[in-house]
């Protein structure tokens, strides 16, 4: 069976909600509402409920996933209208509850850091908003437009590494010799107008387990501009290999 782009331990499980679940979910017309700009600069602290489910969205885009620890929070999806809705894991242990980091990353290819503080208040939404005044800056300063991404071309290009095919639009991209050593091994690069794809092998050459995450490696790879990662193994034995599969944006 074909793995998919999920978020086990820390992405976020993908499933289609029908138009009852949203109604109950979003149907509290009086629920306040946090608006904070989005920087991914900075990681930004935000209180919620630490009883309730808190909707988070990102005005005018999707949340396409989510990184963070599973175990300390309950996670709904909502890809009809590609927004979240959390909850702190309750526990009688763990009261006053730890601050939960979180990670988003957006269809448009905005990654925001955050910080959420579990308190004794009614829930609120948070929405995210992208701030065009500070929008995708390089380091001269000058401007850079993304294109909008579909979750149907990230998740296409994630399937086709998987399959060693270069999908319509794209073209394989000659590898660095540098990039095949140390313990992330670049194997595969492929281009498109929108996306690169990129296929690294990991080897677990201890004597140890090596239990893979999401976060560590998107940290270890240095992708600033990563939409989706793909582990298919997460925990290798001593001398076992796994390949991992990455978008990001082309540009």
């Amino acid at each position: 069976m074909r793995n998919k782009i999920t978020m086990s331990k820390f992405i976020m499980n993908k499933f289609m909600m029908n138009k009852l679940a949203i109604l109950l979910l979003t149907g509290t017309a009086a629920q306040a509402a946090v608006v904070r700009p989005l920087d991914e600069m900075k990681v930004l602290e935000v209180p919620i409920a630490q009883d309730a489910l808190t909707r988070i969205k990102v005005e005018n885009d999707r949340i396409l996933q989510v990184f963070g620890n599973a175990g300390e929070y309950v996670l709904e999806t909502d890809d009809y209208q590609g927004q979240i809705f959390i909850r702190p894991t309750t526990s009688l242990e763990t009261i006053p509850l730890k601050a939960i980091s979180l990670t988003l990353t957006t269809e448009a290819g905005y990654t925001q850091d955050l910080r959420l503080l579990p308190k004794n208040q009614a829930p609120e939404a948070l929405i995210l908003q992208v701030n065009t005044d500070l929008e995708k800056s390089s380091l001269s300063g000058t401007k850079l437009a993304l294109t909008p991404l579909f979750r149907e071309e990230v998740e296409g290009l994630i399937l086709a590494l998987q399959e060693g095919r270069i999908p319509l639009g794209y073209k394989e991209m000659p590898i660095n010799l540098i990039t095949l050593k140390g313990p992330y091994q670049r194997m595969r690069e492929i281009q498109g107008q929108k996306l690169r794809g990129l296929t690294y092998r990991i080897q677990n050459n201890t004597k140890e387990p090596l239990i893979l995450s999401e976060a560590e490696l998107a940290k270890e790879l240095n992708l600033n501009t990563l939409v989706a990662l793909l582990i298919p193994k997460k925990t290798l034995t001593p001398g076992e290999g796994t390949d991992v599969h990455v978008a990001i944006r082309a540009n």
